[in-house]
């Protein structure tokens, strides 16, 4: 992977806003951490208890099981994890970065000369 030396400062001071998921704990070693919110000791078991019953309710094909009473509980926990992992604010600093690149790309005299549009028909027939 080609390393980048080089940031113009507007693009580092972006970077710092919006790369906030991820705190660097090693940078030689490339670790990252990912702050979850937990009440205590108690919220990691039920996490942990969650991720489990998910991973069996997908072994056994099923979404209710006798030995897991609430499935709708646990994969609800499971995935507001997940929605708490799913960085935002990195996909907005990539749309902006895209969106800078891209308008430096095109030539100014470049010009879309045709739009074409797909739409329903007013009459829609059945054939049997």
């Amino acid at each position: 992977m080609e390393r980048i030396t080089y940031f113009p400062d507007n693009l580092r001071q972006l970077a710092e806003k919006h790369f906030v998921l991820l705190e660097s704990q090693n940078p030689k070693k490339k670790r990252d951490t990912i702050q979850l919110n937990l009440s205590g000791y108690s919220d990691v078991m039920y996490l942990i208890a969650d991720i489990t019953k998910v991973c069996m309710l997908a072994l056994e094909g099923e979404t209710s099981s006798n030995r897991i009473p609430e499935p709708m509980v646990n994969i609800s926990g499971v995935l507001g994890i997940v929605l708490d992992l799913i960085p935002y604010e990195e996909a907005e600093l990539l749309d902006k970065m895209r969106e800078a690149v891209l308008c430096q790309a095109l030539p100014e005299d470049e010009y879309i000369l045709e739009n074409f549009f797909l739409t329903t028909p007013e009459v829609l027939t059945i054939t049997s």
